[in-house]
């Protein structure tokens, strides 16, 4: 700024000087030029007045001396007498000097006016005059005494030249002082110029400085003050509103943190910080106010893998659901491998160290920190990283978010992590409402005395269930058991000893099927399962293992040991319904009235014959 500065002014001083000395230039050319034109008309003038008086007194014959004279006199080139075409007429041409010697003469003795020219070279500057000398009767002087002309008519012109060389050498000289003395004056003003500007000079290359800190949210900054005047008021200005603008960023920073609860990574650019933080604390606000409309935890979870994958970009990350009732860890999503935990996390929770201690697990502080997690060898040698968050659920530890990152996106995840833990900060309250919502909703669906699904919970999941068969084009099992002399238990042993039997046995049944199969109190003693996706015929092969686990098992009460057994009527949806589910279900239960006709402890798959009513 310093150079721009002192190039600038001096340009400008430059231009003036160059525009005060071509002023006086001109200014100087101007007047010698008018004063040597003065000086030749009044000596053409004299010339003319004297030579006429020489006429008069008839010493004509002088002239000669008299012009020389002149010329001495006045410094002049050359001086002369030119006759006009009426002298020549009545006197002759005379001698030759007193002939028209150019154009300029030639001119000024046929249009009677007075011309000038001026004659520069490199080495002389020659002035020209020629003015008319006009017969006339009037005044003192009577030409028509002598001439034989008329009046107005032009007898002759005097011709005269000064030499101007040496007034171009004194203007020269004269104009060549005024520079020096001008450039002196310039020159001086140019320094002072420059030293009065150099503190503000420095001063707004400090605003400049701290302004562009300003923009790249750096506030710490300050100008130092040394002017009084407005300018220092400006620099004072400035700190104040930067001072002000850090101090109030800070704060909005420190209030975000209160307000959720963690320290975000901060850089040294604190707009940038502070609209990223606004930024996601928007976004995050979003994201609360749409989970808050999902019906059910699945849409949660499927939400905070969007933020993860989709915004975060990450690639490689696990979400887990502890299921304290079942004192169990379930694998909610994966990204980047079938599971990056070992699998005995799912069986005892607290083999998960974050689940366990309620604590973040940061490989990057101890390396290869968990000894559960499945790919420490890639995390020793590959530089494979994770972070695992404990997501508090109700007062304890719900779920645990698992991010794995390669060790050159260290920085990038660590910017990442205050913000995930503010979406799942967020997502906690409302994954609590809703898995309390679901156990309510599941509790409604269970049978109390048996744990299995209830007649409620069928109705409830029957039209879905077909289409999904149906869609699937495959096969459901329809199977009703129940229970033989069930009513002769209650008689002879109580019916605790009855409630005894009936959990015993439900739960042999639901031990003999899939997890993706359905075990339903259907009412009493009967129990309704569904088998979802099996081949066709193989409904009645499970039938027969059911059959034959109830037969096996001995239930132990306070009295003694029973054993009791099981009779089954199996149908097939669509294939013996036509596609209509509560008609496969009636055929499941003619099939096991069947079996109780044929003496019980049996499976009796249904055929067309064994419903000769109307249709259903």
């Amino acid at each position: 700024m310093r150079g721009k500065l002192v190039i600038k002014v001096g340009l400008l001083l430059l231009v003036l000087l160059v525009l005060t000395v071509a002023i006086v230039g001109i200014f100087v050319r101007k007047s010698v030029l008018e004063s040597s034109e003065e000086t030749a008309h009044t000596v053409a003038e004299i010339v003319r007045d004297s030579l006429t008086s020489y006429m008069i007194m008839n010493v004509i014959d002088k002239r000669d001396i008299f012009l020389e004279q002149i010329k001495n006199t006045h410094g002049l080139e050359y001086v002369r007498v030119i006759r006009g075409e009426p002298v020549i007429r009545q006197f002759g041409p005379g001698r030759e000097i007193e002939r028209p010697a150019d154009g300029l003469e030639l001119e000024v003795l046929m249009k009677g006016i007075p011309k000038s020219e001026l004659i520069e070279t490199k080495d002389k500057v020659l002035y020209r005059l020629v003015i008319p000398y006009k017969a006339t009767s009037r005044g003192q002087i009577n030409c028509m005494r002598c001439h034989q002309v008329k009046e107005g008519e032009v007898l002759g012109a005097i011709s005269l030249g000064m030499d101007l060389t040496h007034k171009r050498m004194e203007a020269m000289m004269l104009l060549g002082l005024y520079t020096l003395t001008a450039g002196g004056v310039f020159g001086f003003l140019f320094w002072v110029l420059v030293r009065h500007f150099e503190p503000y000079r420095q001063l707004f290359e400090e605003m400049k400085e701290v302004l562009n800190s300003f923009k790249e949210g750096d506030f710490r900054r300050r100008i130092n003050v040394d002017l009084e005047d407005e300018a220092g008021e400006l620099a004072r200005v400035i700190n104040s509103v930067g001072e002000t603008l850090g101090k109030t960023l800070s704060s909005i920073r420190e209030k975000v943190s209160m307000l959720i609860g963690y320290n975000v990574l901060e850089t040294e650019n604190a707009l940038k910080d502070t609209e990223k933080i606004v930024e996601e604390l928007v976004k995050i606000s979003h994201f609360k106010r749409t989970i808050e409309q999902d019906m059910s935890k699945s849409d949660i979870y499927t939400r905070i893998e969007h933020v993860l994958y989709d915004y975060m970009s990450l690639d490689k990350f696990s979400i887990y659901e502890v299921d304290e009732r079942k004192n169990r860890m379930e694998l909610v999503t994966v990204h980047g491998e079938t599971m990056w935990c070992s699998e005995s996390i799912l069986e005892n929770p607290d083999e998960c160290r974050a689940k366990r201690t309620g604590q973040d697990v940061d490989s990057q502080e101890f390396p290869c920190i968990c000894p559960k997690f499945a790919h420490n060898d890639l995390c020793s040698t590959q530089g494979i990283q994770y972070y695992c968050i404990p997501v508090n659920v109700g007062g304890k530890v719900g779920n645990v978010v698992q991010i794995v990152y390669e060790k050159d996106m260290d920085m990038f995840v660590r910017m990442l992590i205050p913000y995930i833990k503010g979406y799942l900060q967020e997502a906690s309250p409302v994954l609590e409402s809703r898995g309390l919502m679901e156990l309510l909703k599941q509790q409604s669906y269970i049978d109390q005395l048996t744990g299995l699904y209830n007649r409620r919970f069928l109705e409830e999941i029957s039209e879905k269930l077909a289409a999904q068969i149906k869609r699937r084009n495959s096969v459901l099992g329809v199977l009703m058991v129940d229970i033989d002399y069930f009513k002769k238990v209650n008689d002879e042993y109580g019916h605790d000893v009855g409630d005894r039997v009936l959990k015993e046995i439900a739960q042999v049944i639901k031990s003999t099927v899939r997890e993706s199969d359905y075990v339903i109190r259907f009412g009493g003693e009967e129990i309704l399962v569904l088998l979802v996706d099996v081949k066709e015929g193989k409904a009645k092969e499970v039938a027969e293992k059911i059959r034959r686990a109830v037969e096996n098992k001995a239930i132990e009460f306070s009295g003694g040991v029973i054993k009791k057994t099981v009779s089954i009527g199996v149908s097939e949806f669509p294939k013996d319904c036509e596609g209509k589910f509560w008609q496969c279900i009636k055929f499941a239960d003619v099939a096991l009235y069947r079996a109780k006709e044929e003496g019980r402890n049996r499976v009796v798959r249904f055929t067309p014959d064994m419903w000769t009513g109307e249709e259903y």
